[in-house]
């Protein structure tokens, strides 16, 4: 009580006061970014592990992690108990990274898109069930049917616990019984055979690709197109820009994660206080962004990724975003909040805001109606389901076609590494893909952790009129920022994924 009356205390008079049912919302993405913290620091060790171990064996491990997680929250009677359960979890969870890891492996560069999409389909679904499945079962009450469990720590809101564990259970049993290790020799020679069938059929494509300046080093338009791996003599400088683009890509998904998570979480305040959603409408409007998403991902992304090409579609999803946020900035400009933000700026005497006073003004004199602001809240939640369905994906796809740069020089010099010498002090060393995807995802984690608490400052500070304009604005700019850094992917008949083991042992 007293930490919430000292955060009542610090806001501005006359700023949104949150009402006692949203207390228990705010725990609730603490605990969320507690988790996405924990990932953070998890997922480079686990996607390292998986390099060196291999792929199955930690992805097991990782399982009985979840496995002890959901035991500790089925009798956490108490908070602590139950924060346990958490710490337990975030420090275990590689489910994700070790699946987009291991569909990495067995596909080539001309399927991975389509492959990852379904790691995209399967999360928009299980977001859309998952919720009100648990929901379900969180209102029944185990105490009351084995009350002799109580003593132990059994809690009236087990149920939740109880279906996750029996789930989790089956899907151990199943990995256990049918999961191949695809980090292997014999998976490598596989995808290495279907990859040269790939470019066989598409060498006449390729003949007008860019090639590199006569000096070996690799021309702009060869960097772009990441087919360096072809014709680049020089590792260093292969595994120099490997560096860069795995950098740019993590920089990407943080920047996105950070505004993304952030605005997907004030949604459930801005429905709440503007339109005074029941829970059974708050659902239906995520539902109905889940749904959307896994449509676009089946329909759109799984089929025209690698024909339109992965950057195109991070551009695509990050302006949807964008238009999106948007349209919620402006239904929003309804409520109060409008009038909280221009108090709070109104010391200012800037062009820039007096500009915005005037928007504010025009947006706040502006007659809408109940339907318009409900076709508008709509239209941004479609734009997010595009946003959820391409973005991520799509990075993900490009880092891993990333890794797969520099793979065959990096098996030809462990070939002839016998023959020829080393190079003290060589800084630039290939990585392993368990390792770069482990990477890429924990700065991922790092923005889902700090843009819900940055995102709820601004709301309840200025308002949700300010909150979503300037995280329209900030999409744009990386939207922009983007389009400049991010790598083009040509696919040319290159190999994929021979050398996991090896880079990841010489990495190490």
């Amino acid at each position: 009580m007293e930490f919430q009356q000292a955060i009542d205390s610090s806001l501005p008079d006359g700023s949104l006061k949150r009402p006692p049912k949203m207390d228990i919302v705010l725990l609730g993405g603490a605990l969320g970014s507690l988790f996405s913290i924990l990932q953070f620091i998890a997922s480079p060790v686990i996607g390292k592990l998986s390099d060196v171990l291999g792929r199955r064996r930690v992805l097991l491990v990782s399982m009985l992690g979840n496995l002890v997680s959901c035991g500790v929250w089925l009798f956490s009677n108490t908070f602590e108990l139950f924060v346990l359960s958490r710490v337990i979890g975030g420090l275990s969870e590689g489910n994700v990274q070790l699946s987009i890891a291991m569909i990495s492996d067995i596909t080539t560069t001309e399927t991975r898109s389509h492959g990852l999409a379904m790691v995209g389909i399967a999360f928009a679904i299980a977001f859309t069930v998952g919720p009100a499945l648990g929901a379900y079962f969180a209102n029944k009450d185990l105490v009351a049917a084995f009350p002799g469990l109580a003593q132990y720590g059994l809690h009236p809101f087990s149920g939740s616990a109880l279906l996750a564990l029996v789930l989790l259970m089956v899907e151990c049993l199943y990995l256990y019984f049918n999961l191949p290790e695809t980090n292997s020799e014999s998976w490598r020679n596989a995808v290495q055979k279907k990859q040269i069938q790939e470019g066989s059929a598409g060498k006449e494509g390729s003949k007008d690709q860019p090639q590199p300046h006569a000096n070996g080093r690799p021309s702009e338009s060869a960097k772009q197109s990441l087919t360096t791996p072809m014709v680049q003599t020089d590792p260093e400088s292969i595994f120099r820009l490997q560096d860069s683009y795995l950098a740019r890509l993590s920089f990407t998904h943080f920047a996105h994660l950070f505004l993304f998570s952030g605005m997907e979480f004030t949604l459930t305040f801005l429905t709440f206080h503007l339109f005074d959603f029941t829970h059974m409408q708050q659902g239906a409007l995520l539902g109905y962004i889940g749904i959307l998403s896994s449509l676009i991902q089946g329909g759109y992304v799984r089929r025209r990724a690698h024909k339109v090409g992965e950057k195109t579609m991070v551009i695509q999803g990050m302006a949807a975003a964008a238009v999106g946020l948007g349209c919620i900035a402006i239904v929003s400009s309804s409520s109060s909040s409008g009038s909280i933000a221009d108090e709070q700026l109104s010391h200012a005497n800037s062009g820039t805001f007096a500009m915005y006073h005037n928007l504010v003004f025009w947006l706040e004199t502006q007659d809408w109606s109940q339907r318009s602001r409900m076709w508008g809240l709509y239209a941004g939640a479609t734009g997010l389901a595009v946003t959820s369905a391409t973005v991520v994906n799509c990075l993900t796809s490009l880092t891993s076609l990333v890794c797969d740069m520099g793979l065959d020089i990096a098996s030809d010099s462990q070939s002839s590494s016998s023959s020829a010498p080393s190079v003290p002090g060589r800084r630039y060393q290939p990585i392993g893909k368990g390792l770069a995807l482990g990477r890429f995802r924990s700065w991922g984690q790092l923005g889902r952790a700090l843009g819900p608490i940055a995102a709820c400052s601004l709301y309840w500070r200025v308002g949700p009129l300010v909150c979503y304009g300037a995280a329209s604005l900030s999409v744009a700019v990386i939207t922009l920022l983007s389009s400049r850094i991010l790598p083009e992917v040509r696919r040319l008949p290159i190999r994929s994924g021979p050398a996991s083991a090896g880079l990841a042992k010489k990495h190490s």
